[in-house]
C-alpha cells in the first residue's frame, strides 16, 4: 500500500453459508458513503495484509472459471457498474459457501486508485470479506457519567480473506494478489473454488518452488532411494542453504554441480524434477533469478537437525569434515563425534 492510493468506490454486503441456519445473504441497495478518516481506515483494513511477493493469475481455460475475472474487468472498465457486478459477485460467492462451517461475513468489492506496481500507478479491483468478530468497549458520556458497554465488531487491524486484480496482464488472466486468513478454519474456498487462481509463475514463484524440490529430494527421496547418513543429509540441506543466499541465480546445473556433486545423484534428482513437474502441473525453470523475498520466506525449510532418540538433537549448520559418525561394538550404539574450537 502507498499513501498515493486512493477508494474510489465501496459495496457492502453480506453473505454466509447455504447450511447453515444463520447464513444467507443481504444485499445492500447502494453503494457504502463514508467520511474522509473511516475511507483512511477503510483503505488499511483492506490492504495491509498484502503482500509484496507471491502473485496469481485467474484461470480462464473454461467459461466456469473466469467468471469472476470478467465482472471485475467489466469494473474496470466501468467504474458505474460497480454496484451492479458486486451484487453478482455476491450471489456468485454464495453459491460457492456450501459448507456449515462457513461463518456469516460481510463482503466488500471496492475500486481503487494509484496501486503501485512494478514501477508504475494502476488500478485495481478488490475483493474481501471479513468473518471474525472482536470484543470492544463502547464508552460513551451522559449527565456527567461514563457508560461502558461490551459489543461485537469487525476489527480494522487485519481482513480475513482478500483479493486484489491489478489492471494488468489481461491477456494472462490479470495479475491477482490473493490471501485467505481463516483457510486452516473453513477449508479453501476462496481461492481454489470461487476466484479460480494459480500461482504466477514469476521468479518468487520458481525460487519458492525450486526450494521446496530442492529440500524434499534431500530429505524424502533421497533416504528412500539411496544410502545417505544424516549428518549427509544435513550437509546438503547447508550446501543448498548457502546456494540459495549467496547467489543472485539459480542453474540447475550449476546447484547439480556444487551441492550434489556425485553424478548419480545428481540423475537422481533431474528424474525427481520431472517427477515433480508432472505431479505440480507446472515447469520449473532450469534457470532463473533468484527472488531475495521468497529465500527469506522458505530457506527455513532446510534447518538441517540430527534427532538421536529422544536424548539430544544436533544442528548442523556448516562444516561436515568436522563431524564423524561411528559406530561402538562393545555398547552396540552408534555415536557422533564434533570437533571444535570454542564454547560457548
Amino acid at each position: 500500500m502507498n499513501e498515493e492510493t486512493e477508494i474510489v468506490a465501496v459495496a457492502m454486503h453480506r453473505v454466509g453459508s447455504q447450511t447453515n441456519p444463520e447464513g444467507g445473504i443481504v444485499e445492500c441497495p447502494q453503494l457504502l458513503q463514508v467520511d474522509e478518516v473511516t475511507n483512511e481506515y477503510l483503505k488499511e483494513f483492506f490492504l495491509s495484509s498484502f503482500k509484496e511477493e507471491g502473485y496469481y493469475h485467474f484461470k480462464t481455460e473454461e467459461s466456469s472459471q473466469n467468471a469472476v475475472c470478467q465482472m471485475i474487468t467489466s469494473i474496470m472498465d466501468n467504474d458505474e457498474s460497480l454496484y451492479s457486478q458486486s451484487v453478482i459477485l455476491l450471489r456468485s460467492l454464495y453459491a460457492k459457501c456450501t459448507s456449515e462451517v462457513i461463518p456469516m461475513g460481510e463482503f466488500y468489492v471496492v475500486k481503487f486508485k494509484n496501486c503501485f506496481y512494478e514501477g508504475a500507478f494502476v488500478d485495481a479491483v478488490g475483493i474481501f470479506k471479513s468473518e471474525k468478530k472482536e470484543v470492544y468497549f463502547d464508552i460513551t458520556s451522559s449527565d456527567g457519567q461514563l457508560h461502558l458497554q461490551a459489543k461485537q465488531g469487525v476489527g480494522v487491524s487485519k481482513i480475513d480473506k482478500g483479493c486484489l486484480v491489478l489492471d494488468v496482464d489481461r491477456t494472462k488472466g490479470c495479475t491477482v494478489a490473493a490471501f485467505d486468513h481463516g483457510k486452516g478454519d473453513n477449508g479453501n474456498y476462496w481461492i481454489d473454488e470461487y476466484l479460480h487462481l494459480y500461482p504466477k509463475e514469476d521468479n518468487f514463484f520458481q525460487t519458492q518452488q525450486t526450494i521446496n524440490l530442492c529440500n524434499d529430494f534431500v530429505r524424502k527421496h533421497l533416504p528412500e532411494n539411496y544410502v545417505i547418513t544424516k549428518d549427509q543429509q544435513a550437509d546438503l540441506l547447508n550446501r543448498s542453504t548457502q546456494f540459495f543466499k549467496e547467489r543472485e541465480d539459480f542453474s540447475v546445473n550449476e546447484y547439480m554441480e556444487s551441492v550434489i556433486e556425485k553424478e548419480e545423484v545428481a540423475e537422481k534428482f533431474k528424474q525427481y524434477k520431472q517427477d515433480c513437474e508432472r505431479s505440480i502441473g507446472y515447469h520449473l525453470a532450469d534457470d532463473f533469478q533468484i527472488s531475495e523475498a521468497a529465500v527469506k520466506k522458505q530457506v527455513k525449510v532446510f534447518k538441517s537437525v540430527i534427532k538421536l532418540d529422544k536424548n539430544f538433537h544436533v544442528y548442523i549448520h556448516g562444516k561436515r569434515d568436522l563431524i564423524r559418525r561411528d559406530y561402538d561394538r562393545d555398547k552396540d550404539l552408534y555415536y557422533y563425534q564434533l570437533y571444535f574450537k570454542e564454547e560457548d
